[in-house]
């Protein structure tokens, strides 16, 4: 009775891994064919883009983008106007970005890179005594929380990972880090009509 238990168990361990084997390439190879299509125009999408293209908060609105806030411009050297919201692309989680308008593509990047830079990544300034613009200053913040069981060991991390210039446009987008954030603006610049689907 043993010697047959023995040698049905043997046949269970290839059956087993053979359908397991199965399981995961039909799910690896599923995907959905509007995220492989937005992936594929984000990975497009360079930083940095000019547009004869003047985008307005119209142009957001028509998205679904939802704006919180509207900044006051004082001290954001060339914009005319910034918006901080959220969109939610389909089958997706909400993610915040700040949005921040100038007359012409020329003026957007020659006033506007720095303040990006300053407010975006690892090394953005999120001191409100020591950022160059502090308007919305708590809303590119995230704070985080330190392992269960200790003290203090929390701390603050720029919530937006990089940034877009795309045309009179400047979108600093919700990551972790600037490919993060690049996906996430492309995917709302492709809701906008400015980057086509390949």
């Amino acid at each position: 009775m043993y010697l047959r238990r023995s040698s049905e168990f043997k046949w269970l361990i290839p059956q087993g891994i053979a359908i397991g084997l199965l399981l995961f390439i039909f799910f690896a190879c599923g995907t959905d064919s509007n995220e492989s299509s937005a992936t594929e125009s984000n990975e497009l999408l360079q930083q940095v883009t000019p547009s004869e293209r003047l985008f307005t908060h119209d142009d957001v609105d028509a998205t679904g983008f939802k704006t919180s806030k509207e900044y006051d411009v004082e001290g954001l050297t060339g914009a005319t106007d910034v918006l901080f919201g959220f969109w939610r692309p389909d089958g997706s989680e909400a993610k915040e970005y700040e949005i921040r308008f100038y007359p012409s593509h020329d003026v957007a990047v020659e006033s506007g890179t720095a303040f990006a830079e300053e407010a975006t990544g690892d090394d953005a300034i999120l001191d409100k005594d020591e950022a160059s613009w502090n308007e919305g200053i708590k809303d590119r913040r995230y704070f985080f929380a330190g392992p269960i069981g200790t003290h203090g060991s929390g701390g603050v991390k720029a919530k937006y990972g990089g940034y877009v210039i795309y045309g009179n446009m400047i979108m600093l987008c919700e990551g972790a880090n600037a490919a993060h954030s690049l996906d996430r603006c492309g995917s709302l610049l492709t809701a906008m009509g400015a980057v086509p689907l390949q």
